[in-house]
């Protein structure tokens, strides 16, 4: 059984045609399922639960909407006992390109051939994450795994954890690919090496490895967890290894 979620932004008139033609070829493929159209006042964690409990058939939830949708509903459900698809439709679709993923109707077809993926996911604090978290410049103490202390008392440093490759990887230290396949997150220490009274340039980053790290910062910073931006001055960071179950079309992020 599938269930297929929308996002709240869909009842625009703009993807009146989109939904239609997607409804059409998911009604050909025999795939066709509930449909649940999101709103401030439906939680889809709630959704997921109840329609979980009531139906022992239920195997595959689609989300469709955007990358912002996705992210959004992903950080409250990865841990769902369910197969997850994504229908990508509305303005921001970067990431569900990195999936392979069509936009709106001809994603039906990947979601008929269900290739499934296992992905790795973040949690940072209480919010899940599957494409990235990043924290500002900040001065950053950390501890990797309990046992390994970073300390960045003298200088300030941003902090990035890509799960997935950012389309743009030269924002990225040369040589680094980091894979949602790969059972590990790396946190990217990149400091500011001060030059002068007026002037200053990045130093060479730093990669460490991890399953799980706790930072503590100087004050709290807008951290962006997949798009969410929360206020954090301490933060525990840890993989959720192969968590989150995905039908994807290509995979260009795999280790397989």
């Amino acid at each position: 059984m599938y269930l297929y979620l929308y996002d709240a932004s869909l009842k625009q008139r703009q993807y009146e045609r989109v939904i239609s033609n997607l409804e059409t070829q998911l009604t050909d493929l025999g795939i066709a399922g509930k449909i649940v159209r999101l709103s401030s006042l439906l939680s889809p964690k709630q959704v997921i639960s109840e329609e979980v409990r009531r139906s022992k058939e239920l195997t595959t939830v689609v989300i469709v909407g955007d990358d912002t949708a996705f992210t959004k509903i992903i950080q409250q459900v990865a841990d769902s006992p369910v197969t997850f698809g994504w229908v990508p439709v509305g303005p921001k679709t970067d990431l569900a390109e990195r999936f392979g993923l069509p936009y709106g109707a001809a994603c039906a077809q990947v979601l008929s051939r269900r290739r499934v993926i296992n992905l790795d996911v973040g949690m940072c604090n209480q919010f899940y994450f599957l494409d990235s978290c990043h924290i500002p410049l900040s001065t950053v103490t950390m501890s990797l795994g309990g046992s390994v202390t970073i300390s960045g008392a003298a200088e300030k440093m941003e902090c990035f954890i890509w799960n997935v490759p950012p389309t743009d990887q030269s924002i990225m230290p040369p040589g680094y690919t980091p894979s949602p396949c790969d059972r590990q997150l790396e946190i990217v220490l990149q400091p500011v090496a001060r030059k002068g009274l007026f002037s200053s340039q990045l130093a060479p980053p730093s990669i460490f490895p991890f399953t799980e790290a706790r930072l503590k910062l100087e004050k709290s910073v807008a951290v962006e967890i997949d798009g969410n931006i929360v206020k954090e001055s301490q933060l525990k960071i840890r993989l959720l290894p192969q968590a989150l179950k995905l039908i994807v079309n290509k995979v260009r992020l795999a280790n397989d």
